[in-house]
């Protein structure tokens, strides 16, 4: 299997669509720390380690730690996020544009400046971002998740941009509708038919941090099911 052995950090894999892919990197083989923030709710087979990914003394940390005890991070999956919407701007609290951009863009941000660290001198590396259809498809009343996860698409491109020549890839998937148990309860007159499911983006992502996914690096692949 590819990923035997492959170090990789995967945030937000307390979450519906991180604990799926984790589970399924760790199966692959991957040896995966786990970043967590409150008490986990991780699969089982991956180190956890507590950081909040907001905050760059933790990110620092958190690479450190991974370098030491499981050797220098591979492959980086930012799939921690958040949404909130119902606030048009002209009424969007300051704390709700701060928490999404920093839960959205930020962690990403810093999880790969910190992993860059040891990538770059390693000649080999795998980011991949994790956006949002509604950073092209924009609704009224959720500025600031949009704003974020355009963002997300922009700190991609410049990471590829960067990252050109040096062995290390930097990609970005875009979903529409996951289908999670949330999202149903959500969206009880929802189509989950149309949806994409976590295993679905599971394999996109394994593909992304293969030797021949290093050819896609720039790429942003839109992932919307039937939608």
């Amino acid at each position: 299997m590819f990923l035997e052995g492959k170090v990789a950090v995967i945030t937000g894999a307390t979450g519906n669509l991180g604990h799926v892919v984790a589970r399924h990197f760790i199966a692959q083989g991957a040896r995966v720390a786990l970043p967590y923030r409150s008490e986990p709710d991780l699969p089982e087979g991956g180190l956890a380690i507590r950081c909040d990914v907001s905050v760059e003394p933790d990110v620092e940390a958190l690479m450190a730690s991974v370098n030491e005890t499981l050797g220098p991070p591979e492959i980086l999956l930012n799939l921690v996020g958040g949404y909130a919407a119902g606030q048009k701007i002209a009424d969007l609290d300051l704390q709700t544009w701060d928490h999404m951009l920093s839960m959205n863009l930020t962690s990403a941000f810093l999880c790969s400046k910190h992993a860059l660290r040891y990538m770059l001198p390693a000649g080999h590396g795998r980011i991949v971002n994790v956006s949002s259809k509604a950073a092209y498809d924009l609704r009224s009343g959720a500025a600031a998740y949009s704003v974020s996860k355009a963002g997300v698409l922009t700190l991609t491109s410049c990471l590829a941009k960067e990252c050109k020549g040096t062995g290390v890839s930097a990609t970005a998937v875009v979903p529409s509708v996951i289908d999670t148990p949330a999202t149903r309860e959500s969206m009880p007159k929802g189509d989950p038919a149309k949806w994409v499911t976590p295993e679905q983006i599971a394999e996109t992502l394994q593909w992304l941090v293969s030797d021949a996914g290093g050819a896609a690096n720039g790429s942003i692949i839109q992932l919307y099911g039937a939608m």
